[in-house]
């Protein structure tokens, strides 16, 4: 009964219950980012992380522009890991948003009270431009029990409206960046796959705003070996001693004196004659130049961090801050193995995880075919956002590189490598498998689109060199034939996508590619 009560609570679709008909006066009602099938908890950090096991109600935040401050209402379900039934707990934290885009959400009232031995705080990551809090995702954290409790939320709020008064200023547009010239470099450009969960910085967050330390491994007990049972030792029959000879008195012989060594006569050094020191005339008084006074910072004053690039929100509703500038990463480290094929549509900007891609994917062609030069299409704007038709690239993890061709007359565009569904015969289709293994190995690619034609030639040749069997998901094989992502559309490119990392905090990361080669 317990289990049939657990499971339909927490396999029903999230409820929200709050009703906002003015939300720049009542705030946004978010919905969950992201939820597993079930329930499941993992060990993260020292921590044992539950997610998918709570529920929110009645949930509602507000951001005021005025006082930057944020206010988190409603409550909160869960199931304790020891217990029978349904705990709820009111929500009620505020926080005001600080210099780098985050508000520690705490209790805001003292006659909230929580369980003994419950804690519950939240941290607000504001996805929005110029400071402000009105679009965000919210990582709630609530500890019971030694467990941590963890939902994420997504709010968007909408922003007030500028005085009527105040027209807005376009900027100019070049005709490289119209949208007709930002045209998709070679058919559809699908996101595929759903949205997964906000980075965050879940261990952080656990430790400043629970005050929750990471539980200490506990040494296993070594296990004591059996001691092995000797073989009992068996006595070797003992030698006789022989008895001692009476020592003869030896004769007390007369030492011998040995000859003294003559040491060589010493030759005395000649003396250098010491110059008189000459009287010393009275120096002039200079003025003294003073050294010119360093200025130092003033005591409040914070070292200037530089940022590593940001990409914000998902691939297809996000921004990019910071970016990475792959035409003077070419340009200054020439030769790099790869170009930028038109520099003037401004879309060569990227994260610095993309960038450091892009550079091994140039260090390698040159490697492994001298004289070529690998092009590259469309990354993202220096601002991320929009771009053309294509439907993701908006947050600098997106890139358009075009394939390994036998031919030199092929480089510097998009030339198809499928001809009558089949692979065009000047298809590097062995180069192009070692590219691919070689940025899976890296651990920080996403997902690579191709074409269905172009996968399947890939699979022949993994099952032809051993290196996949039916029935064996494991290896760098396997995981780089699972994240190609096989359509109709990448005929003369691929599409090139990197993981969200750890530094990426504001970054909505994909699901997982579902499991399997792909190949049999």
């Amino acid at each position: 009964m317990k289990s049939r009560l657990f499971t339909l609570i927490f396999t029903l679709p999230l409820i929200i219950t709050a009703c906002a008909p003015d939300q720049r006066d009542q705030g946004s009602t978010p919905v969950t980012t992201y939820e597993p099938p079930r329930p499941t908890v993992v060990e993260q950090d020292g921590y044992k992380i539950a997610r998918g096991a709570t529920r929110l109600v009645d949930t509602n935040v507000v951001f005021d522009p005025t006082t930057k401050a944020m206010t988190l209402t409603g409550k909160i379900e869960y199931l304790p890991v020891q217990g029978q039934s349904l705990q709820m707990i009111d929500v009620d934290l505020a926080g005001l948003v600080d210099q780098e885009g985050f508000i520690n959400l705490r209790s805001a009232r003292k006659e909230v009270s929580l369980p003994q031995g419950v804690k519950l705080a939240a941290k607000a990551t504001c996805l929005s431009e110029e400071g402000t809090c009105h679009s965000s995702f919210i990582d709630i954290y609530l500890y019971a029990d030694g467990l941590i409790y963890h939902h994420q939320i997504e709010s968007h709020q909408e922003a007030p409206k500028k005085d009527s008064g105040e027209e807005k200023k376009e900027e100019p547009t070049t005709p490289e960046q119209t949208e007709e010239e930002l045209e998709s470099e070679g058919g559809a450009d699908e996101v595929d796959g759903d949205l997964g969960s906000y980075v965050g910085s879940v261990k952080e967050d656990i430790e400043n705003l629970l005050d929750v330390k990471p539980e200490p491994k506990k040494e296993e007990p070594k296990k004591e070996e059996p001691k092995k049972e000797e073989p009992p030792k068996t006595e070797t029959p003992k030698a006789p001693v022989p008895a001692p000879r009476p020592e003869t008195p030896k004769k007390d012989e007369p030492k011998k004196e040995e000859p003294k060594k003559e040491e060589p006569p010493k030759t005395e050094t000649p003396k250098v004659p010491v110059p008189i020191p000459r009287p010393e005339t009275p120096k002039k008084d200079d003025p003294k130049k003073e050294d010119p006074k360093k200025e130092e910072p003033a005591a409040d004053a914070k070292p200037e961090i530089k940022k590593v690039s940001q990409a914000i929100g998902p691939v297809n509703q996000g921004r990019l801050e910071n970016a990475m500038n792959m035409l003077r990463y070419q340009e200054t480290h020439e030769p790099a193995g790869f170009k930028v094929m038109r520099p003037a549509r401004l879309t060569h900007f990227a994260t610095n995880e993309l960038g450091y891609i892009v550079a091994q994917m140039g260090l390698f062609t040159k490697k492994e075919i001298p004289g070529y030069v690998m092009s590259i299409g469309d990354l993202s704007r220096e601002k991320g956002g929009k771009l053309g038709s294509h439907k993701s690239h908006q947050n600098g993890l997106d890139a358009d590189v075009a394939l390994f061709f036998n031919n030199k007359s092929f480089q510097g565009f998009f030339a198809s490598a499928v001809a009558v569904d089949k692979p065009h015969a000047n298809w590097m289709e062995e180069e192009q498998w070692k590219l691919f293994k070689h940025v899976v190995k890296t651990n920080l690619i996403d997902r690579i689109f191709i074409h269905k034609v172009l996968k399947k030639s890939l699979c022949n040749i993994a099952i032809k060199n051993g290196e996949l069997q039916k029935g064996k998901n494991e290896g760098l094989a396997y995981e780089t034939l699972r994240r190609l992502i096989a359509d109709t559309d990448h005929h003369n490119h691929f599409h090139l996508r990197v993981k969200c990392s750890s530094a990426q905090v504001r970054c909505r990361q994909m699901a997982e590619p579902s499991h399997g080669s792909g190949c049999f």
